[in-house]
């Protein structure tokens, strides 16, 4: 069995050697090129996400200051109404208090009143009669009104008879008010205690709002610092491979160093073997 020459040999390791050597090199371009386009496109990728956060952000932050502002208002609401509706409230018992006094206490004295005016003008009449004749007298009164009294008790007889029936229709009127003011309240009081809920529920809103906030800009600071981080370990991992594939050209010069030598030592052989033997 024919054994390869150390001319073979040392091509075979000189060949091996600058493969590799090649090798690496090629490996190391392809590595910095595939470690670029990572870079690159994850970093692209945390540059529009952080655009995206900042938009975030300012969207909830704007939501934020609008959900202060209508809570503000609907705070603003909400205490203007309970004094609509203790003002309401006093109204509708102002009102029933003065149904009660127009439609029965003063009817009924100006009843009263109506009842007792006849008789005041028969007494005025007579009063009127003894008055004239007393003004007859030489040394009388001089009695001559412009209205005798029983004619001036008589008009005001005249004018107090139909009050009774107008004040109890007005009292009919201001009860019909009283109920409708009542009934305001009622639903004044129902519309506060809606207005208070929507309160409550901005106010959650607003709570939700911060959060959202504070977790949109803790996000944007991890993209920050991502980018930060990919950075370092693209230019860590650049370095590496560099070095590794430094090594690992160098630890091919021992194959490529006794491949040259086994080449030039058959060559020293064979001049040898030559000159010996002329």
């Amino acid at each position: 069995m024919n054994r390869p020459s150390q001319r073979t040999i040392g091509k075979a390791m000189l060949a091996i050697g600058m493969l590799s050597v090649g090798g690496g090199i090629t490996v190391v371009v392809v590595a910095q090129t595939l470690i670029d386009q990572v870079e690159t496109s994850v970093d692209s990728s945390l540059v529009l996400t952080t655009e995206a956060l900042d938009l975030v952000v300012d969207s909830l932050l704007a939501t934020s200051t609008i959900a202060d502002t209508v809570q503000s208002a609907v705070r603003s609401t909400s205490s203007s109404l309970q004094i609509l509706t203790e003002s309401a409230d006093q109204t509708a018992l102002a009102l029933e208090h003065s149904d009660d006094f127009l439609g029965r206490s003063l009817p009924d004295a100006l009843d009263a009143v109506s009842k007792v005016l006849p008789t005041i003008e028969s007494i005025a009449g007579s009063i009127d009669t003894a008055l004239r004749t007393i003004s007859r007298a030489p040394f009388g009164p001089d009695y001559q009104p412009d209205q005798p009294f029983d004619e001036a008790i008589a008009d005001l007889s005249a004018a107090v008879a139909p009050l009774p029936a107008e004040l109890r229709l007005l009292s009919g009127d201001l009860g019909g008010i009283a109920r409708s003011t009542r009934a305001m309240s009622g639903q004044l009081a129902v519309l506060v205690r809606d207005v208070d809920q929507l309160d409550r529920q901005l106010r959650q809103v607003s709570t939700l709002l911060d959060r959202y906030v504070a977790s949109a800009v803790e996000a944007r600071g991890l993209a920050s610092t991502s980018r930060r981080d990919l950075a370092s370990s693209a230019r860590w991992t650049r370095f590496l491979m560099t070095a590794l594939a430094t090594l690992f050209a160098l630890g091919q010069i021992v194959p490529i160093w006794l491949g040259v030598r086994l080449m030039g030592g058959s060559v020293d052989r064979r001049q040898s073997t030559s000159a010996a033997h002329p």
